[in-house]
């Protein structure tokens, strides 16, 4: 027990820290009841018990699950009160032994060097265990607020706009939330330590003991009225970060798209724009901060000078009554312990606000199972053959909206047969993926039923893949048991395990955020076999072999579902839409053994209301779906670009720096560097001079009462409000000084230093980088960076001076004392040493194991519907609660050895003290009474003031870490070669291409091989061959995706490795595989730049078929949202953009491989029309759309094996000739 109070436990670490670099595996594991699981449930219990309806109905929640921890830190604070309390009547003690040290004995002040010592050790260590237990109690709410966070996340709509606020809630406001719950859980004994110290005042002074508690009455109303203010203000500037952060996250993960189409400058443009816009947002709420901060000081400045002004005033109007010595600094030591709990009810506020913001996530609209799934239900029916189907629906409405008179499809009925394969089919904009969501209970039913059979959890594949930033195998086998045989099974039925080979580690090779470092068909196939090897019965594909070469898709297409295919001999229902009419047809199926015996095509669009399904006598059915303009498509189906870049494996760590802390102060301040800095800091010094001459003043004044009593009390008074005054006048012009102008020109200059860094990366990185790792930069650091971090700097500098001021006042007062001032900088000097090696490591450790929990929460709200369709959202919780209990740890211990630099402190201060009394004592007859009263004062406050020296270092401490984040980010994060040439106007004039010795490597293995290539201006050249031939490579190397490792590309003329990056990309006009849809209204989508006017943007969507459909959306100006559209209307959109560009060259890397007939149709004809006379160069699978092309060049494992004509090349025979006659076939 003694061990534990005083922390000796801690040691153990310190040393460790102070030794060696702490890893994770270094720290001490959780104790049981600060287990996220454990915290999670307690909160979740009390919670679904609760009145929702009523106002801050979460906080209630919080307080009564965490009742029994509150009320364990309100024993030990008792305590500290009882000790606190003892000070002024120590002073006034030993004070009147001093004045008549002649008549009491020596042994009375023996007495008093004790009672010092047992009061300040007392006091500091009832004030650890109270201290511990708080912070305790706050890591234990951090983790049931991240975790029901966590868990409500799942429940949460896909479609939902507010759901992606989830993430700021779980780091910013809980972070919010962590900084200020310690003076929620200290309001009641607050409450009780101002009633104590008013009733001991009055002892002292009488009824002018309610002076003091009418300022503070006076601050607090002030405070509360402006705390209402915060709200509205702060909500303002919540959507403005939530926005940035938000277009930040989306862009970020779509980094190759948005570098591939040259927009690097524009939405570089629009993010600095957003932070500027952030900024003047917060103005409002800053200036409410610094009266709010101002009206908590208020009563700590102007207490004592209002106090003995009344007490002056009344003594001279009734002739009784002289402010004496004693007197006088026992209470100005009592005025301090009242003012103190006063300045802590600003953050009761936030806190709350916070609390009601993640209260008002909790409470939206959840997702609800409305499929039947008992396996005994009658809606599983069986026809006279006794047939069973695996999936029923019957007369069912479905929607992305409540309402039923939005029904995006209506009357349906479906009836899929066990073991089958039952194919959806229809145009563009349909409906297919409409349909899909609904089997797996994503869409909302306004009527009839979904039956399944069995379970409800089936295997899901979205169109756009989703996978975790883990290696592949991690990725295949998920949440399933690790079979090797069966995993060897599944990746050869994908064709894979040639993939694999290409891969640095093979399986083991991470994928990147969002499946960055895999092509679009390898994407794919990860996902499919995922859903294979997890051995459901039912597996719906959405459009799953999209982008895959004719070859590639032709083998996978027959290993799974052809005579002996997997998904055959296990017996799997499988129903897939497809925009490949070929997929599905009976001439093209009917020779894999009758496999699949019909298929019903039908693409009429004009018939809304009779989809229904042709029940036959076969293993598979085709699901026609009608064409309905007003569909409105899944808000999960985002564009997610991929790239083939070096990646990294499983084994990758980053190497993190260890005691980097250091000079992240320097580098902060660095940043505020201003003239206007310079006048800050003067301030500062300049009020904590006024602060400190004030006890000095009063000696002088009560030394003048004991000569000459109440005689001109006018310029005693009027000098010490003057202080008052100059104190609280400089603290405001400080505050404002430096929260609207220095820290908002700060907080521009960083984000953009990490915005310029971040868009200037190669590819490479953001393969190897977690996407979740680098937004975080933009959310939780630059949130620290605006207002937590310059808050704890501005409070810590002026609270250290006032350390300094009130040591330099003690010895002054007491010059014995000064000789003890080096010892005493010596020890505090080692304490920090060696307290900040480790400080320092785990702050590094805690923001390093946040970044996992982010991430993983940024890949489960991106995975939404997968997660619930195959049934894993209890074994995502698992792995987030893993993930919350690592990150716990260190958070956990940084409190603890901060506790522990406290306490050690504190109990310096006693030392202090005590040795200040025992001199007084030793030389009593020396000793003046009024300094000593000075001296007493200046060391008992500044005990207190080290105890705000180490609660605002502790913030700043944590603050730090992001500047130590970004400091390192701006540092370590590699940048693309820049060339230096600037480029004429209208560059390029004709659009020539001219490769010569072009080789490529990833790693060791070279992917491309000494390609000479020249494609003449105007002519149109497509790249074929296999995934993973090369063909998306060179296209990577003409827009410097990446630099090749020999070998030039010039452009009419000029080398392209002599140009600035963002000069080849924006000279060029790329349309990548997947389409790219930002944050944003259609305007800024359509024309980042800003160069197009409204009729050529509106003559685009027009050309394209989409200007209707944006108009009844709200015109160029409204809010693009990715269900308005099918992903053949999307990339149709990013046609319309690709129009509006100038340039003579054009590239498409597969940018129709995921189109229907119709839709690629339209595509292809607008490309012929529209870029006529351009320079084109294609990466197609559709072989039959570039047989009008000029040439054709054919690679095979990084190497030219064709290059010439179509016709010629189909004459001939050869490659082409076997890729045609594959896909004809």
């Amino acid at each position: 027990m003694f061990g534990w109070a005083l922390l000796l436990w801690v040691n153990p670490l310190l040393r460790l820290g102070y030794s060696k670099n702490l890893e994770i595996g270094d720290l001490f594991p959780l104790e049981g009841d600060l287990d996220g699981s454990h915290l999670t449930d307690r909160l979740a219990k009390k919670w679904r018990t609760t009145n929702r309806s009523k106002k801050h109905c979460l906080t209630s929640s919080v307080l009564i699950t965490f009742a029994p921890e509150i009320l364990a830190c309100w024993l030990p604070r008792a305590f500290n009160i009882g000790f606190m309390m003892a000070q002024p009547y120590l002073i006034q003690t030993m004070l009147f032994y001093i004045i008549n040290h002649n008549i009491i004995p020596v042994s009375h002040g023996y007495g008093l060097i004790g009672a010092y010592a047992a009061v300040f050790i007392g006091t500091a260590i009832t004030n650890q265990i109270y201290m511990f237990l708080n912070y305790r109690a706050i890591v234990k709410l951090r983790g049931a607020l991240v975790g029901i966070i966590y868990r409500d996340m799942l429940k949460t709509r896909a479609e939902s706009k507010h759901a992606s606020s989830a993430l700021t809630l779980m780091s910013t406001d809980v972070d919010k939330i962590c900084l200020s719950a310690r003076s929620v859980i200290d309001i009641f004994p607050n409450i009780v330590q101002v009633g104590l110290a008013m009733w001991i005042l009055g002892i002292q002074l009488g009824p002018v003991c309610v002076a003091p508690v009418i300022v503070a009455i006076v601050c607090a109303a002030g405070v509360g009225g402006l705390a209402r203010m915060i709200p509205s203000r702060q909500r303002r500037w919540i959507v403005a970060i939530q926005k940035r952060v938000g277009i930040t996250s989306n862009i970020l993960g779509s980094m190759k798209g948005i570098k591939m189409s040259g927009m690097s400058s524009p939405v570089t443009t629009k993010i600095q724009d957003l932070r500027d816009f952030e900024l003047s947002e917060s103005r409002k709420f800053r200036k409410i901060q610094i009266w709010m901060i101002s009206a908590n000081i208020v009563p700590m400045l102007s207490m004592s000078a209002v106090t003995f002004t009344v007490y002056a005033i009344v003594a001279k109007v009734s002739g009784s009554g002289t402010l004496g010595i004693s007197q006088a600094f026992t209470s100005l030591n009592l005025i301090t312990l009242l003012a103190m709990p006063v300045s802590s009810f600003n953050s009761v506020a936030q806190c709350l606000s916070c609390l009601d913001r993640i209260q008002d996530f909790l409470l939206l609209k959840k997702w609800t199972d409305y499929r039947v799934n008992s396996e005994t239900s009658s809606r599983i029916t069986t026809n006279n053959n006794s047939e069973k189907y695996a999936i029923i629906i019957e007369e069912a409405n479905f929607g992305w909206d409540e309402n039923n008179e939005k029904a995006n499809l209506k009357g349906i009925n479906v009836k899929v047969p066990i073991g089958g394969l039952s194919l959806v089919v229809g145009p563009v904009a349909s409906g297919k993926s409409t349909l899909l969501k609904s089997i797996i209970g994503e869409t909302y039913i306004h009527s009839g039923t979904v039956s399944i059979l069995g379970s409800a959890a089936v295997a899901y594949c979205d169109q756009d893949a989703w996978v975790l930033n883990q290696t592949i195998r991690a990725n295949i086998v998920a949440f399933s048991e690790y079979s090797e045989g069966f995993y060897k099974t599944v990746v050869n039925a994908c064709q894979l395990e040639e993939d694999f080979s290409h891969l640095p580690n093979g399986d083991l090779s991470m994928v990147g955020s969002q499946g960055i470092s895999l092509s679009g068909g390898q994407k794919a196939r990860v996902a499919l076999a995922r859903a294979i090897y997890s051995r459901k019965k039912i597996v719906v594909l959405d459009d799953t072999m999209k982008g895959l070469d004719a070859d590639t898709s032709s083998r996978c297409f027959k290993a799974l579902l052809g005579k002996g295919g997997l998904l055959r001999q296990n017996g799997t229902t499988v129903v897939m839409a497809t925009h490949n009419g070929k997929t599905g047809t009976f001439t093209s199926l009917r020779d894999q053994d009758e496999y699949i015996r019909d298929l019903q095509e039908s693409y009429k669009s004009s018939d809304r209301d009779k989809d229904e399904s042709k029940d036959i006598q076969s293993s598979t059915i085709a699901i026609s779906v009608v064409a309905n303009p007003s569909e409105k498509k899944d808000n999960s189906e985002k564009g997610h670009l991929q790239s083939k870049e070096l990646m990294g494996t499983a084994d990758d760590k980053k190497v993190k720096t260890r005691g980097g802390m250091n000079s992240s102060l320097p580098y902060y301040v660095k940043s505020l560097m201003s003239n206007s800095f310079l006048i800050f800091c003067s301030l500062i010094i300049f009020q904590v001079a006024c602060r400190v001459l004030q006890p000095l003043w009063l000696n002088y004044w009560t030394a003048a009462n004991a000569s000459n009593p109440n005689e001109d009390p006018g310029k005693w008074v009027g000098i010490y409000v003057l202080l008052s005054v100059m104190n609280l006048a400089g603290m405001i012009v400080q505050f404002s000084i430096f929260l609207l102008r220095i820290v908002p020109r700060s907080a521009k200059s960083l984000h953009w230093g990490i915005l310029r860094i971040a868009m200037s990366a190669p590819m490479s990185y953001f393969v190897t980088t977690d996407v979740g790792e680098i937004v975080n930069r933009f959310s939780q650091d630059m949130t620290l960076v605006d207002f937590p971090l310059p808050v704890a700097l501005m409070q810590f500098s002026e609270q250290l001076i006032m350390a300094v001021g009130q040591i330099i006042m003690t010895c002054v007062s007491s010059g014995y004392l000064a000789a003890s001032i080096p010892v005493l900088a010596l020890v505090l000097f080692y304490i920090q040493r060696f307290y900040l090696r480790t400080s320092r490591q785990l702050r590094l450790l805690d923001l390093e194991f946040k970044s996992p929990l982010y991430s993983f929460f940024i890949s489960s709200f991106a995975g939404l519907t997968t997660i619930r369709a195959y049934g894993w959202s209890e074994k995502c919780y698992q792995e987030h609660l893993s993930r919350l209990n690592t990150s716990q740890r260190p958070f956990y211990l940084l409190y603890c050895v901060q506790r522990w630099l406290t306490l050690v402190l504190e109990l310096t201060v006693a030392g202090l003290c005590v040795l200040l009394v025992g001199i007084s004592v030793g030389i009593r007859d020396k000793v003046a009474p009024g300094l000593l009263g000075v001296a007493l004062t200046s060391v008992s406050s500044f005990g207190q003031t080290m105890t705000m020296v180490i609660i605002f270092w502790t913030e700043l401490e944590t603050s730090l870490g992001a500047i130590t984040r970004i400091r390192e980010f701006i540092a370590d994060t590699p940048q693309e070669k820049e060339g230096s040439n600037t480029l004429p106007p209208e560059w390029p004039p004709q659009g020539h291409i001219s490769i010569s010795g072009l080789s490529a490597k990833y790693g060791e293995r070279t992917v491309l091989d000494g390609i000479d290539l020249e494609i003449k201006a105007g002519e149109r050249v497509a790249l074929c061959g296999r995934s993973g031939s090369g063909k998306s490579t060179l296209l990577a190397l003409l827009l410097r995706l990446y630099d090749p490792a020999s070998g030039t590309i010039e452009i009419d003329g000029i080398d392209t490795s002599t140009m600035r990056v963002n000069d080849v990309r924006e000279s060029v006009v790329t349309l990548p595989q997947d389409p790219l849809l930002l944050a944003g209204t259609v305007r800024y989508n359509l024309d980042p730049a800003s160069c197009a006017s409204d009729e050529d943007m509106l003559a685009a969507l027009e050309k394209t078929g989409l200007r209707e459909l944006i108009k009844g959306k709200g015109g160029l100006d409204a809010e693009l949202r990715t269900e308005w559209l099918s992903a053949g209307q999307k990339q149709l959109f990013c046609l319309a953009r690709a129009m509006l560009r100038q340039s003579r060259i054009l590239l498409l890397d597969e940018a129709t491989s995921s189109l229907d007939q119709q839709t690629d149709e339209l595509m292809q004809s607008l490309i012929r029309k529209e870029f006529v006379g351009w320079t084109m160069v294609v990466v197609a699978h559709r072989l039959k759309t570039i047989e009008d092309f000029d040439m054709v060049l054919v690679l095979q494992d990084g190497n030219v094996v064709e290059f010439d004509s179509p016709e010629t090349l189909l004459e001939r025979g050869g490659l082409f000739k076997t890729l045609w006659d594959l896909q004809e076939s």
